[in-house]
């Protein structure tokens, strides 16, 4: 279980920094990566900009808005499931049993801790792993989750590697989509109209790197790209999976069993990030009705891969029904489209998303307006025609590199 501590990202709530870093040299010495803050309102703005694995916090740090009580209270309020382990002292146990009410996963003695403390978070990370392709099936956008879910199913290996790099190219490509839809167009570098109108899974990524270095890109997508390749961390682990995909694509080499637990390490580490930390919703509007002030939207929510999820949120914000729109936690929503697209097939209820995959081919005379091609996210038999208006190659030219 040890090695699930290789590379996974702590962040430590204590007020005694040093005593702190003490107990936590075990965790350093096997590879985990430390971040340390001294009281909750740190912890939360850390969480809310960093990817995380785990969460290590001091029940005697001081109380109300800086104490741990508050900041596993805040984390259950605002939707946060990251894995959280607290450190009591002798005398405490009516806090440890509150800290378990608000969803805090085990606890440690202090004074123990220096012999614990190790066992119990591998413990922790290697029980969350291996709920983590589940989880992303259950609670992640319906477009990814279907590619977990699938993923998660396939027994044979080598059937197994080739799910799981179209796995990776999902999660690439659905990052791309959301971070075109919510940061303000500009050229991206590297990217020219060639390859955005027939993109490969290499492309996806460096739309994704090339969109993270824009300003106002947005922070839904900067999250889901950092539980991927954290802000300075390195690509080469993604960058040797694309090689290995296009190999297999051109018909040079199969996936190794190397690659394959390459791969299933990264797929598990970012189901496990998202599920713990994805706050948005991808809805679909279905009617809404107007007080004056505030617009009551009832609406389908695309989650995990069965039937879409009905509710009501209240928004700011005219919705256009039937359209996909990215509703962040705490914010107004944002529309995907063109990027992604719904379909109702006929006579039935159901909502199935369409992912922008480049341009339709034979373009049409009039320059500029060749159609959006769309892909399927799930597992349907056919890929619908769908039309929209910002769906054309000139919409792409806004962020194409000259």
């Amino acid at each position: 279980m040890i090695q699930q501590l290789a590379g996974a990202r702590i962040l430590v709530a204590d007020d005694q920094s040093d005593v702190a870093r003490t107990l936590c040299r075990p965790l350093h010495k096997a590879g985990a990566r430390l971040r340390f803050v001294a009281d909750g309102h740190t912890a939360l703005q850390e969480i809310a900009t960093r990817p995380f694995d785990l969460i290590l916090i001091d029940m005697k740090m001081p109380p109300e808005e800086w104490g741990g009580l508050w900041l596993l209270g805040q984390l259950k309020d605002g939707g946060w499931r990251l894995p959280s382990l607290v450190l009591s002292g002798e005398g405490s146990k009516q806090q440890v049993i509150e800290a378990l009410r608000l969803d805090a996963t085990d606890w440690v003695l202090k004074d123990h801790a220096g012999e614990e403390l190790l066992e119990r978070c591998a413990k922790v990370l290697s029980d969350r792993h291996d709920q983590a392709l589940t989880l992303a099936g259950n609670d992640l956008p319906s477009p990814l989750a279907h590619r977990f879910a699938r993923y998660e199913r396939t027994a044979d290996p080598g059937k197994k590697a080739i799910e799981g790099l179209h796995t990776l190219e999902a999660i690439f490509r659905f990052a791309a989509l959301l971070g075109l839809s919510t940061t303000p167009p500009a050229p991206l570098r590297g990217i020219t109209a060639a390859r955005l109108a027939a993109p490969s899974m290499g492309t996806w990524f460096d739309i994704c790197t090339a969109l993270a270095k824009l300003p106002g890109a947005g922070s839904d997508f900067m999250r889901m790209l950092a539980w991927l390749v954290p802000e300075g961390g390195d690509h080469r682990p993604v960058q040797e999976l694309i090689t290995v995909r296009n190999d297999f694509a051109h018909g040079r080499s199969a996936p190794s069993v190397s690659d394959a637990e390459q791969l299933d390490a990264l797929l598990c580490r970012f189901a496990h990030r998202a599920a713990s930390s994805w706050r948005a919703d991808i809805a679909v509007p279905v009617s809404m009705t107007f007080d004056g002030t505030t617009y009551a939207v009832d609406a389908l929510s695309l989650k995990g891969t069965d039937k879409p999820i009905p509710g009501t949120l209240p928004t700011r914000t005219s919705m256009i029904t039937g359209q996909a729109f990215v509703v962040p936690h705490g914010a107004e929503p944002i529309p995907l489209a063109p990027w992604l697209l719904t379909h109702t097939p006929p006579g039935t209820h159901d909502v199935r998303c369409l992912q922008f995959d480049g341009l339709q081919r034979g373009n049409p005379a009039n320059s500029g307006r060749t159609p959006f091609r769309y892909a399927k996210t799930d597992e349907g038999v056919d890929t619908p025609a769908v039309n929209h208006p910002d769906a054309t190659e000139q919409t792409l030219s806004q962020w194409t590199a000259m």
